[in-house]
């Protein structure tokens, strides 16, 4: 091999790249990895539209043909409630305002959606709708009830009996409407059964215990602290519990004090003079006119020692109690003194009893004022507010709880006029 070839073929061997050359490559390269970085970005925000501002698109149409407008969208989406009212369908304008004007209570959606545009729903509706959810009725039924009635028109059911077709219930209200009120509420059918549903009172020693057709107290029952009322206050061996004896007293000298007299024919009454006594009146006149008069023994208020009837003085021109100057003041100023009329005119149909003018139940002075304030009768006070709850679960939030509390509600605020 000559010398000239021999050379060739060790520069072909060790032949050099130069340097730019490299560079070059290298640019190229990284020229392309960053294009399918673009590209791989521009895929992922493309992706990210089409996860997000589709779904947000489709949720606002829907929302739209539900009938929310977008100021109310916005709010909608705020609360995070887009989802369960597309779901459920849910839309009114009451329900959409208050989203919008943030009063809502997430927990009564459905409720939300059956109320006018122009009607109201406040923590007392809630506490109702949860104690005749307690009572027995469905979500279903509650809508119902809720979408047709007053609140005055309802409270009677957590003393009725549970009506399986409530629609006749409503439709009974309804027919009735002109001439019932807060004040007077009677129906044309009858919706309690006396006595048919026992429920003995868990403490008898309380003053606030409920006893009527439906509350009975337990055997043998005589409260621990009885006393014999003064003659000036009451007939010859009538007994009171001490604390009713007190508030008495305290009530009658009221009276006197501005001319009223009035005192006691009639207090505790013993579970065998109560026997006695209803016996008496089925055999004179019947077992229906008794129980419209009277109380079987076990149910009489009489027995708690916390109840009496009484009579005017001095008025001997009337025939009647209510007739009296001393019906008018002791009706008028009754609760200032820890008493209530338990048997009002025009609640007969959910008291059980006729209204008795006479008849009066201790309760307390701040409980007494509460009852009178709220237009209920103690019946429907105790079942709303006092009552223990049959299933714990049907209990409202504790911040209904504590704005219903009766302690700090001494007057029901104004209702709103619902539509037939």
């Amino acid at each position: 091999m000559t010398q000239k070839k021999v050379v060739r073929k060790r520069r072909k061997r060790y032949k050099l790249v130069w340097p730019w050359k490299n560079s070059k490559l290298r640019l190229k390269r990284r020229k392309l990895k960053i294009r399918k970085e673009v590209l791989y970005l521009l895929v992922a925000l493309f992706a990210l539209f089409l996860l997000f501002f589709i779904p947000r698109h489709l949720q606002t149409s829907r929302l739209k043909k539900l009938g929310y407008k977008k100021d109310e969208i916005a709010a909608i989406r705020k609360e995070n409630l887009a989802n369960e009212l597309i779901e459920k369908e849910y839309y009114s304008p009451f329900l959409a305002n208050s989203i919008k004007d943030g009063t809502l209570n997430k927990d009564y959606l459905s409720l939300y959606t059956v109320i006018s545009e122009d009607g109201s729903l406040d923590e007392q509706d809630f506490l109702l709708y949860n104690r005749l959810l307690d009572r027995g009725y469905t979500e279903e039924q509650l809508l119902n009830l809720f979408h047709s009635l007053r609140r005055y028109e309802m409270t009677p059911l957590l003393v009725f009996d549970y009506q399986i077709i409530e629609t006749k219930y409503i439709e009974d209200c309804l027919n009735n409407r002109e001439t019932n009120s807060k004040d007077h509420f009677v129906l044309t059918n009858n919706y309690y059964t006396h006595y048919a549903n026992p429920i003995e009172v868990s403490d008898p020693n309380s003053i606030d215990m409920l006893v009527n057709k439906t509350y009975y107290l337990p055997d043998g029952f005589r409260p621990n602290d009885l006393e014999t009322m003064s003659r000036v206050y009451a007939a010859e061996d009538r007994q009171l519990s001490s604390v009713a004896a007190r508030a008495f007293e305290e009530f009658a000298d009221a009276g006197q004090n501005v001319g009223v007299r009035f005192f006691i024919t009639s207090s505790f009454r013993s579970y065998e003079d109560q026997v006695a006594l209803h016996d008496m009146y089925v055999k004179s006149y019947g077992e229906e006119w008794a129980d419209e008069r009277s109380a079987r023994a076990g149910y009489s208020e009489h027995q708690t020692g916390l109840t009496v009837d009484i009579a005017a003085v001095n008025e001997d021109d009337k025939e009647n109690f209510e007739d009296t100057l001393a019906y008018q003041w002791t009706k008028s100023n009754c609760q200032d003194y820890g008493w209530i009329i338990r048997f009002p005119e025009g609640k007969e149909q959910i008291t059980g009893y006729i209204f008795e003018s006479w008849h009066y139940r201790y309760l307390g002075k701040e409980l007494a004022q509460a009852v009178v304030a709220s237009g209920l009768t103690y019946d429907e006070f105790y079942c709303l507010y006092l009552k223990p709850w049959d299933n714990e679960e049907n209990k409202p939030s504790e911040a209904i709880l504590a704005a219903t509390n009766w302690q700090k509600k001494q007057a029901e605020p104004e209702e709103s006029e619902k539509p037939e």
